[in-house]
């Protein structure tokens, strides 16, 4: 998956639930584009009873105005630096598997609510959504197969059923199919499949997955021969990646501590119960993770080690399944780098302890891994971020981002077929203004050819799969995502750019050059758009991490567009668009930088009227939701309505509690609030205690899911129990808080394809009942 991709992901803990919220092919290396569908018959509209209410739950509703829920309030005060903090919702928090009867009680109650004002009088409308998704997708598809030697792996997608089917063919296309896998079979409420791996002599299917939600996997070993699985080797409590070794052995794979940080590598021999499974690596400082990724060459495995601040990888034989671990560079406070193997040489990106903070492509010996023996493979640029590599035998791929877009970048190997630098190198061309490319995996990639396998997509192409020949010189697209019902020419997207707020401007580390400019990536109908703000908008942010929310294809957003909005990402510091320096700007003490900069976004929208502020939505996700959360405490009428997905909002108090899964190492990311300063900016941004009396705030759609390990379901459930507290739905104009918490899922929603969709519709529906709502009585003032 090129450098660094699976273990990076870990990092990612109140992760990103974006534009297209599947995770079924990023962490697997499989990649594809089928997309997800659902039988028109299909409805899952929450059938939930409400329960006997208390004094304190939801209050009789009249036969057309329902009420919502009351929370029951309950002394607690937390006490920070002294200072007492009241907190009368905390009682919504249980760390146990099994919640608390009183607080199940209380998430039915909202849902019942969210069915009542919502899902049954939308009805109609989310079926008419639904059936606009299913008109745009090829409901029977199948990924672009890959060659491993005698066989062709895919998986496709069936009419009518929830989940992907793998199988194979031997020798030939034209052959009899064989399934390996088809999750349709299992019968679980909720699976996520985490990784799915044939061993190297295609005899044994390694796959693991989760069925609740909490992102806790089970390994399964399945006898392809027989088509048994090996119950003896079956693995519980793992994380979700593992490798093989290349004898068909052993498997590497990662398990999960009390507070859900994969830490600990173990080595499974085959044929063994995991009881006797050897411990290979285990990481103990808890801002560390760990992760296993194999190089393109197959020859190493690599157990990754990083925070996000620091980096280290270890190395073991691939060939051999009782390798010894070395390390390649000790850690070093403040250094990341990351490596993959190409010819007779390392190849390594490092960020020289952040003087190269975009990183820097360097290379060394097998044998001699040391820093000191580091040589430049490119000379540095500020302005490029270099963000994976992918090794071949006779070339390197070299993903970078530049202006806000990622590029492929090819380096040829020289006479004895390593990359040094000393022979050619140039990019790949693409038409668009606006669009992303993206490492297909190294499950797709055969090291010894001169093929290497990429996708692409924009707003408006359809994702593709393409291959790029380096001795042709020549890229052949393999497939492309047939979109039925969709003319690309009936619209138009563009970049606008929005000033940095002047007063916001910060310095990168080490002067890296920052764009004092917010990039935003826009989309309309071209015979809907008027130009006079009077289109509906809808603005979509993320701003944490690093990562970069590209424009990429989803066509679930022109049920938005089709309707007359202006569909918009805000492109923000604390993402990665812009490079390091952007990510940078945008975290610790200088986080309150991506509201201001998703603010200045929607004022830019206004500005060059694309829209209006009382007709437009915003939306963020996870790291996101707090992006809203923290955006409609500063700005309460920046939109019209708000939608903030598993939002994380509840900051100081989930950051103060070290039990709490996945928080000590985000002290890298939001800073340590066990420090003063850093408590008391946090706090100056933390969407739960910022909350505000007396001002009306936009309608609220917030989601949650009960088994969520990264963003709690308490989180969500605290801040809308405050904010119906407090009234901010209440003013002027009819404003409603819509609370959805999934029961019987996590952070990810809905793991079947069919119920994903269905959801999907049903928050595109809350939005444009809401905002008709609106136009129609602003028609009648």
């Amino acid at each position: 998956m090129g450098f660094s991709s699976i273990w990076f992901m870990l990092l990612i803990t109140r992760s990103i639930l974006a534009l297209n919220p599947s995770k079924t092919c990023t962490r697997t290396g499989i990649a594809a584009f089928t997309t997800f569908v659902l039988p028109q018959s299909t409805s899952i509209i929450p059938s939930l009873t409400c329960p006997a209410i208390a004094s304190k739950g939801m209050a009789t509703a009249t036969a057309t105005v329902p009420v919502p829920p009351v929370a029951k309030k309950v002394p607690y005060k937390h006490k920070y630096f002294g200072v007492e903090y009241d907190d009368p919702y905390h009682w919504l928090k249980d760390m146990n598997k099994e919640k608390r009867s009183d607080i199940i009680d209380y998430l039915n109650e909202e849902n019942a609510y969210a069915k009542t004002l919502h899902l049954e009088p939308n009805a109609k409308l989310i079926d008419t959504i639904y059936d606009e998704f299913i008109s745009r997708i090829q409901e029977d598809d199948s990924d672009v197969p890959v060659y491993k030697e005698p066989f062709y792996y895919y998986k496709r997608t069936e009419k009518g059923k929830q989940y992907s089917i793998y199988a194979r063919k031997k020798g030939s296309l034209d052959a009899p199919e064989e399934i390996l896998l088809n999750q349709n079979d299992f019968d679980h409420e909720f699976q996520s499949l985490g990784f799915y791996r044939v061993s190297p002599d295609h005899s044994i299917l390694a796959y693991s997955l989760d069925t609740t939600g909490d992102e806790i996997f089970t390994i399964y070993f399945k006898d392809l021969k027989t088509g048994q699985l090996f119950e003896s080797d079956t693995i519980k409590g793992a994380s979700e990646e593992a490798e093989w070794t290349n004898d068909n052995k052993a498997i590497y794979y990662s398990v999960l501590d009390e507070i859900h940080r994969p830490y600990k590598i173990f080595r499974h021999q085959l044929g063994t119960p995991s009881e006797k499974d050897e411990l290979i690596y285990e990481e103990k400082d808890l801002k560390f993770m760990v992760g296993l990724e194999k190089s393109n060459s197959q020859k190493f495995i690599f157990v990754s080690v990083g925070s996000s601040l620091t980096r280290e990888t270890h190395i073991l034989d691939a060939d051999d399944s009782k390798a010894k671990l070395r390390v390649f560079q000790p850690r070093q406070f403040r250094h990341k780098y990351s490596i993959d193997h190409q010819g007779d040489n390392f190849l390594i990106l490092t960020d020289g302890g952040g003087k190269y903070l975009n990183f820097k492509l360097c290379s060394c010996p097998l044998d001699k891994t040391d820093a000191s023996n580091w040589v430049d493979v490119l000379p540095y640029d500020p302005l490029r971020h270099l963000t994976g590599v992918q090794p071949f035998k006779g070339f390197v791929a070299l993903y970078e981002r530049s202006d806000a877009l990622k590029r492929i970048r090819i380096l040829e190997a020289n006479a004895k077929g390593n990359v040094d630098g000393s022979a050619s190198s140039y990019y790949l061309d693409f038409d668009e203004e606006l669009f992303t490319v993206g490492d297909a995996g190294t499950s797709k990639q055969n090291y010894d050819s001169n093929i290497v396998r990429f996708t692409y997509t924009s707003i408006l192409t359809s994702p593709q799969v393409l291959e790029y020949d380096v001795k042709q010189k020549e890229k052949k697209l393999l497939k492309q995502l047939e979109v039925p019902n969709f003319d690309p020419s009936l619209y138009a997207m563009k970049r606008i750019y929005a000033p940095i707020p002047p007063e916001t401007a910060a310095n990168a580390p080490f002067d890296t050059p920052t764009p004092d400019r917010i990039p935003i990536s826009i989309v309309y109908k071209k015979d809907l758009f008027k130009g006079d703000g009077t289109n509906p908008g809808y603005l979509y942010g993320y701003g944490s991490y690093g990562i970069s929310i590209d424009p990429s294809f989803n066509s679930k957003l022109f049920s938005f567009v089709d309707r007359g909005y202006v569909y918009a990402i805000a492109h923000i510091r604390g993402g990665g668009e812009n490079g390091r320096a952007w990510y940078e700007t945008g975290k610790f003490k200088h986080k309150r930088n991506t509201f201001t900069d998703f603010i200045a976004a929607a004022d830019e929208l206004v500005k060059q009227k694309f829209t209006r502020h009382d007709i437009m939505a915003i939306e963020g996700r996870s790291a996101g939701g707090l992006l809203i959360g923290a955006t409609v405490n500063f700005r309460p009428d920046v939109a019209a309505i708000a939608v903030a997905g598993v939002p994380f909002v509840d900051v100081i108090n989930t950051m103060m509690d070290e039990k709490i899964p996945l928080t000590v190492n985000e002290y890298e990311e939001w800073g340590n609030p066990n420090e003063k300063d850093f408590f008391d900016y946090m706090l100056s941004y933390s969407p739960y205690e910022n909350l505000k009396s007396g001002v009306q705030y936009p309608d609220m759609l917030v989601k949650a899911g009960l088994n969520d390990p990264r963003v709690q379901y308490w989180e969500p459930s605290k801040w809308v129990a405050k904010m119906r507290d407090l009234g901010v739905d209440k003013g002027k104009e009819d404003r409603v808080i819509v609370y959805d918490c999934k029961m019987g899922s996590g952070h990810f929603g809905h793991s079947g394809r069919y119920a994903y969709l269905k959801e999907v519709a049903a928050d595109y529906a809350f939005v444009i009942n809401r905002l008709e709502k609106r136009i129609k009585a602003q028609s009648r003032l």
